[in-house]
């Protein structure tokens, strides 16, 4: 049962209360004591549900989405795409902030809300972000007649950012802001706000410019949205990498820049 004590000291799993939260959550009996999964597990696994939800939409919407000759399409229609594509691709990555944030919130008043506002809350500053993108597209009127040549260049260029001081500064605070440190200090509306603009601000800074590549390669290509989202996964949830490790997934990405460039 080692792993069921490692569970545990997370907090993904704990002792089932005599009127638990989810009687069909109880997991298996040690002993006198059985085990069920923990409120904030399930909110957190809630997250990934989302995010996987949006995926199957974005699979769905690939053959009816305009290709990028055409453009971003209207103001509307690519704010909805963009906050479906940031489910998918960043949800994953918010899981261990949702989880430590209702762990601490868990008991108090409308704290399964206010774990879902920590979600609204990142998606919002990535929709905000996505919509600066949108005006600086259509300011410079692209799409141009060498999109992709443009679209390799930024792969390559975020592939140089991954080195980068601010870059690696960024990437230590997104792992930091997943901690949720001791007791929340305001009501939980406005922790929750707090918790997810803090971290929608550090993932920017971590993950924007290959979010950039994203929108000048096509919001419609679902194998490069993969591709980014294992960039995305191991930059903020893997194990921090060593120094030669960063520089090979910077040189993977300038490599898959200079492929996109030459082969599209």
């Amino acid at each position: 049962m080692a792993h069921a004590e490692v569970l545990a000291a997370v907090g993904l799993i704990r002792p089932s209360r005599r009127r638990g939260f989810c009687p069909a959550c109880r997991l298996f009996q040690k002993g006198d004591e059985s085990r069920e999964i923990s409120a904030p597990a399930l909110i957190a696994l809630a997250f990934l549900i989302v995010a996987a939800g949006a995926w199957a939409v974005m699979v769905g919407r690939m053959s009816n989405m305009d290709d990028m000759s055409m453009g971003l399409g209207s103001l509307d229609a690519f704010a909805v795409s963009w906050t479906i594509m940031m489910a998918a691709m960043m949800l994953p990555s918010a899981m261990p902030l949702s989880f430590e944030f209702a762990r601490h919130a868990e008991g108090r008043r409308g704290w399964r809300t206010a774990t879902a506002l920590v979600g609204v809350t990142y998606l919002g500053g990535w929709l905000l972000f996505g919509l600066v993108c949108y005006a600086l597209y259509n300011a410079v009127g692209m799409p141009w007649p060498q999109q992709s040549l443009v679209a390799g260049v930024a792969l390559i260029l975020a592939g140089l950012y991954a080195i980068t001081p601010l870059k690696l500064a960024s990437e230590a605070r997104c792992r930091e802001l997943c901690a949720v440190h001791g007791p929340l200090p305001f009501n939980l509306t406005r922790s929750a706000i707090l918790v997810g603009g803090r971290y929608a601000l550090s993932c920017l800074g971590c993950t924007a410019a290959l979010m950039v590549s994203m929108l000048l390669i096509g919001l419609s290509n679902l194998v490069w949205m993969i591709v980014l989202t294992a960039f995305v996964l191991i930059y903020k949830i893997a194990p921090v990498p060593a120094r030669w490790w960063r520089v090979s997934l910077s040189g993977a990405l300038i490599a898959l820049g200079v492929l996109y460039a030459v082969a599209a």
